[in-house]
């Protein structure tokens, strides 16, 4: 008896085993048929995404132009987590895909001057000890004007004449020796021109040390653009006042020339000069170049060791302003 109804229990059981798996695998097929086009679409959605205009490039056709193109044809950043954007861009009938740059990868690219170099080698060698381009502008005929000049050439660094000119507030405030006047006739300009150039050997181009009233003279302004252009020189305009004449009078003898953008350290307070490089750093660079002058201030020296490696960070590096210059004009 025992053995009959053992063997009456067991197809039973194996019944209600094989009614409950069937149960259980319906149940999970309606599940997943709820739950997986959902799923196949943010898959698609996402293919659609790192591959824009696929449909169009196999109808041999070009891919619409979307918000990432236009913001990033404007200068805007498209928001991304970890990542950035790089819009397409057409080239010969082809569409060049949108490409996702790491966190890092240069972006941007700024120049940073430092004026007034020449009265402390120290700071030259602090200023060195950052791992970062920066550009030297010396002054002539101060203590250690030739001495900054030919340590700064071994290192490598690019540097200009800081070149002392007549500010609006002469004589109470004097520009120092080897300055421009507007009273000087053109073979005077010249000839303190070509002693300024000679006391700093190796610099690529000049800036103007003060010069609010040199700088709004035209005619003057000429004079010594003319001399810089025979030397194969380029000028950066410091931006000391708002009536400069650098534009018309470097038209005339097509002579390279930028101007100053932003300055860094008018107050030396670290808080606020650490603020003015981070904003330059997010400024807009596409319409003229990002040049920012400052001074070798202690303050100064502290914000560039600390910003150097966040500025890398955000994709921008700091190079010679010589490179952010368009090419030179025959």
């Amino acid at each position: 008896m025992k053995k009959k109804n053992r063997k009456k229990i067991l197809p039973a059981l194996l019944t209600v085993l094989i009614v409950l798996s069937v149960a259980a695998i319906v149940y999970v097929v309606q599940f997943a048929e709820k739950e997986i086009p959902a799923g196949r679409k943010m898959i698609t959605a996402g293919r659609e995404q790192t591959r824009p205009g696929a449909a169009a490039e196999k109808a041999g056709a070009q891919a619409p132009s979307g918000p990432a193109v236009s913001d990033a044809r404007e200068g805007k950043k498209p928001e991304a987590a970890g990542a950035k954007d790089v819009a397409g861009e057409k080239t010969k009938g082809k569409t060049v895909v949108a490409k996702i740059i790491p966190p890092g990868m240069v972006q941007k690219q700024i120049a940073i001057i430092i004026d007034d170099i020449g009265h402390d080698m120290k700071l030259v060698h602090d200023l060195l000890s950052i791992n970062e381009e920066i550009t030297f502008a010396i002054l002539p005929f101060v203590a250690h004007s030739r001495q900054a000049a030919e340590t700064l050439h071994k290192a490598g660094r690019e540097t200009l004449l800081h070149l002392p000119m007549e500010p609006l507030s002469y004589p109470k405030e004097k520009p120092g020796d080897g300055a421009l006047f507007t009273d000087m006739s053109p073979e005077e300009l010249i000839e303190q021109l070509n002693k300024n150039l000679d006391c700093v050997p190796y610099i690529s181009g000049v800036n103007n040390h003060m010069g609010s009233r040199f700088m709004a003279d035209e005619d003057k302004l000429t004079v010594i653009f003319r001399q810089l252009k025979k030397r194969n020189l380029f000028f950066i305009d410091s931006r000391t006042t708002g009536k400069s004449k650098a534009d018309v009078a470097s038209g005339k003898v097509r002579l390279k020339i930028a101007s100053r953008r932003i300055f860094l350290d008018n107050e030396r307070d670290y808080a606020k000069i650490y603020q003015i490089l981070m904003n330059a750093a997010e400024g807009d660079a596409s319409r003229t170049p990002m040049i920012i002058i400052g001074h070798p201030y202690p303050e100064t020296i502290r914000v560039l060791r600390d910003a150097s490696g966040v500025l890398r960070q955000k994709g921008v590096e700091i190079v010679p302003v010589s490179k952010l210059l368009g090419p030179a004009v025959s």
